[in-house]
């Protein structure tokens, strides 16, 4: 080798052997005008994006932020050792990052997952956790994490845009804080209630844009529950007197199901100030049962209803009634609108017979004939409420019969 390079070479390594220890480290910094960043707030978030880490990246500095935002961060493990590094961090989102395990620190105040391929989020069954706010967003068919009872403080929980067909709240057993449970767009044909549920502050649950086809049973467990959004599912036939027991219920959202509505059962929601049946594809509606003294908000917009039968003389004046988008006669709209106050979504135009401002049919109806077929459909739904309650009674008995049987074998 030179002589000439001998004294450089040696210089560099022995600068390089004494230099501070936060010279060599990597600092990451935030980006200072992230682009396509639709946060709330924008400017009080430091984004950190477009990192690949090692997973003993163990010379790695954080900024010293409380929101920290990383996009396209990967690395196969973030790991309690990272996460410590981000000494004063209270919010962090990671979106479109690729990571084996994610481990959630548990002094975090918030913590927002989107659109990553992360295999594994690890909730430390011995950490006691902080945690508010859990958003889990686009993970497709990525276990869910285990331990959800370590987040004795957890208020809001979205697990959005996931793949899970099968959800069980068994799993959310004893969070006693928990507010709002988002489960929308996750393709959902089965949630279970279970019967010993306790999730007591429970008031807001969106089942929107699933696949579900009835009503999950045990919905009544949920009795403090105030918002149940159902829209756009499968659901075909809908028996309203399963939601008795949802005596705290004020906003109830069956707009998007093409539903047939039955009320064998008298249905008492006495909390009940806003339904939505937008698009339905409802033909008729019988509310003789329906018994909801707070309703101050009612839209079946879009659908094709000409009447609604028994239409409750409880309501008054105060109830918003959103009719439009249907075939009305002329008759029975001016019946309801006699009763409620009618708000036009849309105004009708080019028509013969309008009734506020809304299309009807004012033609040669026999009106005489559709009382009377009000009146036996009626009396058939009286004669079916009497018919399910003789059949729970007789079903009742028999199970009593059966039990006493089995015992009797049993013994011999």
């Amino acid at each position: 080798m030179s002589k000439r390079l001998v004294g450089p070479m040696l210089l560099v390594t022995i600068l390089f052997s004494i230099a501070p220890r936060e010279l060599l480290a990597r600092n990451l910094t935030c980006v200072e005008r992230p682009e396509a960043f639709w946060q709330d707030e924008p400017d009080s978030w430091c984004v950190i994006e477009d990192v690949d880490l090692e997973e003993s990246s163990e010379d790695i500095h954080f900024p010293e932020h409380p929101k920290i935002y990383l996009r396209n961060f990967n690395v196969s493990y973030l790991s309690p050792t990272l996460l410590f590094k981000m000494r004063s961090v209270q919010h962090l989102t990671v979106e479109s990052s690729s990571m084996t395990k994610l481990y959630m620190k548990p002094t975090l105040n918030s913590m927002e997952i989107k659109n990553s391929n992360i295999s594994e989020v690890i909730i430390d069954k011995d950490s006691n956790y902080e945690l508010q706010n859990f958003s889990l967003e686009g993970i497709y068919r990525k276990p869910l994490p285990n331990n959800y009872i370590r987040l004795t403080h957890l208020e809001e929980l979205s697990i959005r845009h996931n793949d899970l067909t099968r959800f069980n709240m068994r799993q959310l057993n004893g969070l006693i804080k928990l507010k709002t449970l988002d489960l929308s767009y996750d393709h959902i044909e089965q949630l279970i209630i279970p019967d010993a549920l306790h999730i007591p502050n429970l008031k807001e649950l969106y089942l929107s844009d699933n696949q579900l086809e009835q009503l999950p049973t045990n919905l009544k467990r949920l009795k403090n529950l105030e918002t149940l959004d159902l829209h756009s599912n499968q659901i075909a036939f809908l028996e309203m007197s399963r939601f008795n027991g949802l005596s705290n219920l004020k906003k109830l959202v069956l707009s998007g199901n093409r539903l047939q509505i039955s009320t064998l059962e008298p249905v008492y929601l006495p909390a009940l100030e806003k339904l939505e049946m937008i698009g339905c594809g409802l033909k008729d509606l019988d509310m003789l049962y329906w018994k909801m003294p707070s309703l101050k908000y009612f839209n079946v917009y879009d659908n094709s209803l000409v009447a609604i039968t028994n239409f409750p003389d409880s309501f008054t004046k105060e109830l918003v009634f959103v009719p439009t988008g249907n075939r009305w006669s002329c008759l029975k709209l001016e019946a309801i609108s006699a009763k409620v106050t009618i708000k036009v979504k849309e105004r009708d135009h080019y028509c013969e017979h309008k009734v506020a401002d809304i299309c009807c049919n004012g033609g040669s109806i026999d009106f005489n004939l559709v009382e009377t077929l009000d009146r036996k459909v009626q009396l058939l739904k009286f004669q079916n409420s009497i018919l399910y309650e003789k059949l729970e009674e007789t079903n009742h008995k028999l199970e009593k019969v059966i039990g006493v049987v089995d015992q009797r074998v049993v013994r011999k």
